[in-house]
């Protein structure tokens, strides 16, 4: 475990040095695809397959990283509908410094997908096992990754099946996977044993939930290894 070691020693310097470029970076507008989530569906307690309601503008800050790649073996993996995943996926990506990258599904999720107290697609897919959404490009590179933060939102207490698409086509071999997910109310234990099924050859840790209101102090916490 050397390496998560070696991982969580340098974010936790670049935390300390870079912190307050970093939120100072953030104080940019929301995407159009975060601020149109307020009118999104909330997610529920019991695992429901909506987003949590909006990431307030002020904590979901803007989408902007460093051109450059400061951690060349991290990378950060997301698939966000409503732009709350995207917003902490966002985060990750500062403190990190990488670029984040989007899953982006070959047949977008428009609103009456993700309408759970309907027949929709979404419910569709979670309730058939073998669902696997195809991708669009551009595809999620992870090829030099030694770590991949792994962002999604919960559906039904579990991962959407877009991201056991991902991970079926992504060579994981011997890397460390770092779950997190957005969620009003389900944890995020639900979905970790088909992560592992999905990468049965990376190491799958240190996974967590956030909530609507996720700040970069408290993302930056978590990165260097503090919460």
């Amino acid at each position: 475990m050397n390496r998560i070691v070696d991982r969580r020693t340098f974010l936790k310097a670049g935390v300390l040095l870079g912190g307050t470029a970093a939120l100072a970076g953030m104080a940019g507008c929301a995407s159009q695809e975060r601020a149109s989530s307020a009118s999104s569906v909330a997610a529920s307690s019991d695992g429901s397959i909506a987003e949590s309601a909006a990431v307030s503008a002020q904590d979901a800050g803007s989408s902007a990283v460093p051109a450059h790649a400061g951690a060349e073996s991290i990378a950060v993996v997301y698939f966000s509908c409503t732009g709350n995943t995207q917003a902490v996926a966002d985060e990750i990506a500062q403190a990190v410094q990488v670029a984040p990258q989007e899953i982006v599904p070959a047949q977008p999720y428009a609103p009456d997908d993700l309408d759970y107290n309907a027949d929709c697609r979404a419910n569709a897919e979670q309730n058939e096992g073998t669902a696997r959404p195809a991708l669009g490009n551009p595809v999620p590179d992870v090829s030099g990754a030694d770590v991949i933060y792994l962002g999604y939102p919960i559906w039904w207490g579990k991962a959407p099946r877009i991201i056991l698409t991902f991970l079926e086509q992504a060579n994981t071999s011997g890397k460390t996977i770092i779950p997190f997910c957005t969620s009003g109310g389900s944890g995020i234990e639900g979905s970790l044993p088909e992560i592992e099924a999905a990468a049965p050859n990376a190491v799958v840790e240190d996974a967590r939930r956030f909530s609507q209101g996720a700040s970069q102090a408290d993302v930056d916490a978590w990165v260097a290894g503090a919460a």
